[in-house]
């Protein structure tokens, strides 16, 4: 800590007498001190008060010595430095914000516990609802579930992956169904229109017979999710027929393209929908599906890879999709894909 010796005012004066914890009736005793160094009587002002009253220095000699001397001197005492870092240190930093947004806290844990609701959603659903006067940020929560500080733990949360690198250009189709990706519009890229969708099917246990076709809109993310019997093109054709009646006539406005991968189960996909455009993707280039193959790891939450589709319901099938399409979004201010697919669906012309 640094020390300024200046020309002090009364007030100071009585603090330089406290710091000095001299008696107020310390008396000079004859001892020749009317004349000391800046340096003795800083020494001084160290020492404990009893050294103080064995050299028996009044604090009129200090305060006669500063008026003599007005230039300022400095010196950097260690202790006194060292008490005013850890006190600045202590400080430094927002004491944890738990104990205030404790409510808050514990319908987050719930969510994530019973919901599977990821921490970014719960925050930002809050947030727009307004549920609670004290919120910490979802970067906050990630923190207190990492520290152990809430019933949560790390492998209550969504499974984090690492991005690969991806290959320069792209593979050359061995089998084209039909139109290439490439030929895709714009408008369905920069998904600017409704009713272009993403197929592809999620595969159980080997020995399962039985498949999930999956099918997503990608301008509101909605997805369809039809149990068929196997992974042939008989069986996406009946999972086809199946979305047709529940549509009707509204079918065509409903689904006016579709992008596939390169499986042999959608090799006929041009002739089962001969009024749609089906693009087909490059082979192992799944990003070109990246909101298909996303959903589809939704799936594996409820059907962990090696569960066997057979003994599914179409119930539990059921509940599932309503789950993926009641999950609040953030690219969409935390609104639902069923939200925004009902608004939609009324202004289709039939």
């Amino acid at each position: 800590m640094i020390v300024r010796w200046t020309r002090t005012i009364k007030k100071s004066r009585w603090r330089t007498r406290g710091m000095m914890k001299l008696p107020h009736n310390t008396t000079p005793g004859g001892s020749p001190w009317l004349k000391k160094s800046i340096p003795q009587i800083e020494n001084i002002a160290t020492w404990h008060a009893k050294s103080a009253h064995r050299l028996k220095l009044l604090r009129g000699t200090v305060l006669q010595q500063l008026g003599r001397n007005p230039e300022p001197y400095t010196r950097y005492f260690g202790d006194s430095g060292q008490r005013v870092y850890e006190q600045r240190r202590r400080n430094s930093h927002c004491p944890i914000k738990l104990p205030k947004a404790k409510k808050f806290v514990s319908f987050a844990v719930k969510q994530i516990l019973t919901k599977h609701l990821a921490p970014d959603t719960i925050c930002g659903l809050a947030k727009e609802k307004g549920c609670f006067t004290e919120l910490v940020c979802s970067k906050t929560l990630y923190n207190y579930i990492e520290r152990g500080l809430l019933k949560a733990r790390n492998i209550d949360l969504t499974l984090k992956v690492k991005r690969k690198q991806h290959r320069k250009g792209h593979p050359q189709h061995k089998r084209l169904y039909g139109l290439s990706i490439e030929a895709r519009p714009q408008v369905v890229n920069q998904r600017e229109e409704f009713g272009h969708w993403e197929i592809d099917t999620v595969v159980g246990r080997k020995e399962s017979q039985s498949v999930l076709l999956t099918l997503d809109e990608r301008t509101t993310r909605f997805r369809h999710i039809v149990k068929i019997p196997g992974r042939s093109t008989q069986a996406v054709e009946q999972g086809l027929r199946a979305l047709r009646n529940l549509y009707g006539e509204r079918f065509s406005q409903v689904f006016r393209s579709i992008t596939s991968d390169n499986g042999s189960e959608f090799a006929s996909l041009p002739q089962l929908l001969s009024t749609i455009p089906i693009y087909y993707a490059h082979p192992y280039s799944a990003y070109e599906r990246g909101l298909n193959e996303k959903q589809n790891s939704l799936i594996r939450r409820f059907l962990p890879k090696g569960s066997s589709f057979d003994v599914v319901t179409d119930e539990q099938i059921r509940e599932i999709q309503n789950w993926i399409n009641q999950l609040p979004r953030k690219s969409f201010h935390y609104s639902s894909p069923e939200e925004l697919f009902q608004t939609v669906l009324p202004d289709l012309a039939i």
